[in-house]
Parts: C-alpha cells; structure tokens; sequence
C-alpha cells in the first residue's frame, strides 16, 4: 500500500477519521471511525472542552486502528470569513508573503490576529497590469491555535489545515461536467448539526463560500421544545424512526417541516446572494451532505424550493471501497474523506 493521508474532522457531536491511500486521481478508503462528543464539548463549531475533544481523538484511534499520527484537519464555523478580492499579480510564494499588507481592508479581523490562506480564481488583465481574482480566507487565529493544540493533546501532529467548503468540494462535487449542465455552476451544501458549509464551485473552481450558524441540532430542539421529549427522543422522531402512526410523530413531523422550511430559505438566500453578485452565474444542481440532510424529506424540500435538482452528495463514490461504510454514516464521513484526499491543506 503507498502513503497514506488522514483526514480529521472536530464536528459538533463527534469526531470522524477517514484514511485514504493514493492520489487525488482515484483514492482508496483505507479506514474510516467516528466517536461521539460530550454534549457541549464543541459548539458552532469551535472547541469549548479542549479535553474532552482530546480524550474522544485518543478513542477515535484506538477504535478505529489508525496508526498514523499525522492528520489534516479542516476550520468552519464563524471565525472564518471567506471573501473574493482582486490584487496585483504576484507569483504564488510572494503572494502569500505579501497578504497581510494586503488585506486588511477586505476582512473584519485585524491581520495580526489571523491565519490567512487563498485559493486563486482566475489572472487577468486590467489596465496594462496583471491581476488575480483570489477567495481569501481569514481564521481567527486563537481558534486555529486551540484546533492544534488539541490534536496535539491526543498526541497527533497536524501536517495540514483546510477550510472544511474546500474539503466538501473535493469528497462529492461533481468537476468533469459530465452529469450536470456546462454552463452552470453546482453548489455543495453540508449541513452538520450546529453549522453549515455552502460552496459554489465551477467545475472545480471554488467561486463563492458561506458558513451559516445554523443546522439539523436546530430543528432537532424545536421538535424536543415543541413536544417536550428529550433530544435523544427528538433526534429519532425528527429522521423519521419514532413509532409510525403515533401521535408524536405526525407532530414531529409538522415541527419538523416547519423549522426546516425556515432553514432552507436561509440556504436559498445564499444561492441567490451568489448569483446576484456574480454576472452570469447560475447554480444548476445542489449536491447535499451532512448528518442533517438525513432528516425526513429534506432533499425533497430543498429541491422544491429552489426549482434544480438536488441529490445527496456520495463521498463514497469519490474512493474505492478498501472498508466497508455503512450506507448511514456516508454522509457523515464527507469532510473527512475530503481533508484526506490530495489537493488541499498547505
């Protein structure tokens, strides 16, 4: 077997792993685990119990067998601004020397205080000067700090961080144009319990990023408040595996459809933000992941209001099966599986 690259996913209810050997060309899921978190040990999305996050890591390894230490780890949440900026053409080392003299103007964070990284769109020509067309990304620099120092508790050494989008895009979006309109874009939306992830991508080409602090927990306490049921109760109620014909189901179910309905026009908002502030731009298809696309007629519902196509983005076909996923943890493992496969995390 070559080299191997494991992907670390920190999210709201647990932690996941995903080893997968070879390039970016046609990778192979060598392993894959997931152990869950302490209830408030991370919360929209950034680590509150340093401790009990290392404690599930050390678990992780043991259940999941990873020998390995090192580990690409992804950020997501709202100490991340992600923004496209033009700047004068630089080569790409000078560039990244060159960005908090830069910057400064396009980010609510002052430079000092950031952990800065870009992904260039396009150069172009404008007035006789060479120009570039970048999506910057500004982190909080203390929640960087905790994110590592964390993985270095449970003794793992990051080699890699990636914004979690950029992750996303490369473990399900779709950049051979062969299934979906060419003149189009695709969005790729993750919904995880407390944040989600949206990333436009042009066949490959990241165009626009937003981070919503919102999620399937959401809908999950309104049907706990609404019913008064515990969250565990809630969780099976609002997926669909409560007791059919039961009462509280149907109610769940009401609960469920509306506080969804809520959070979709929410994502629908970004997609037309996009479009709005892009010439041109039209997104053709939405591919959805996530612990908290799982809800009962989600997809359904998210297709309905947006007028294209939406299906469930499927990690598992970005690798070859070296282990075997359950079909239930797939969308799960999406980050994961993507901050492990090449072509992220300088």
């Amino acid at each position: 077997m070559g080299k191997t690259r494991i992907g670390l996913d920190v999210g709201s209810t647990a932690v996941r792993a995903a080893e997968v050997a070879g390039g970016s060309d046609r990778p192979s899921l060598v392993r894959a685990a997931q152990v869950p978190l302490p209830a408030g040990a991370v919360e929209n999305g950034e680590i509150r119990d340093p401790r009990a996050v290392a404690d599930a890591l050390k678990e992780l390894w043991r259940k999941g067998g990873f020998r390995g230490k090192q580990v690409y780890m992804g950020v997501g949440n709202q100490r991340v601004v992600v923004r496209e900026v033009i700047l004068p053409w630089l080569p790409e080392k000078e560039l990244m020397e060159s960005l908090p003299y830069q910057v400064q103007e396009f980010i609510p964070i002052p430079v000092e205080e950031a952990v800065l990284d870009f992904d260039i769109l396009e150069e172009f020509e404008h007035e006789g000067g060479k120009m570039l067309r970048v999506l910057l990304v500004a982190a909080q620099r203390p929640m960087v700090e905790t994110v590592v120092e964390v993985a270095h508790q449970a003794r793992l050494e990051p080699v890699g961080l990636d914004l979690i989008p950029f992750a996303l895009l490369r473990s399900v979006g779709e950049v051979d144009g062969a299934v979906f309109d060419q003149q189009g874009e695709e969005a790729v939306v993750d919904v995880g319990a407390e944040i989600t992830s949206i990333c436009i991508h042009d066949h490959g080409v990241p165009r626009f990023v937003r981070i919503l602090p919102t999620g399937g927990g959401d809908i999950t306490i309104a049907v706990s408040r609404a019913l008064g049921v515990p969250m565990e109760e809630a969780e099976a109620l609002k997926t669909g595996q409560g007791p059919e014909g039961h009462a509280s189901a149907e109610d769940a179910r009401r609960v469920s459809h509306g506080r969804a309905s809520s959070f979709v026009d929410e994502i629908r908002s970004s997609l037309e933000f996009y479009s709005a502030q892009t010439p041109g731009a039209r997104v053709t298809r939405v591919l959805v992941t996530g612990g908290g696309s799982k809800l009962e007629g989600f997809t359904e519902l998210l297709e309905e209001r947006l007028a294209i196509p939406v299906e469930r983005g499927r990690p598992l076909e970005k690798v070859e099966p070296g282990t075997d996923v359950a079909d239930e943890t797939e969308a799960l493992l999406a980050v994961a599986i993507g901050l492990a496969i090449p072509g992220g995390a300088r």
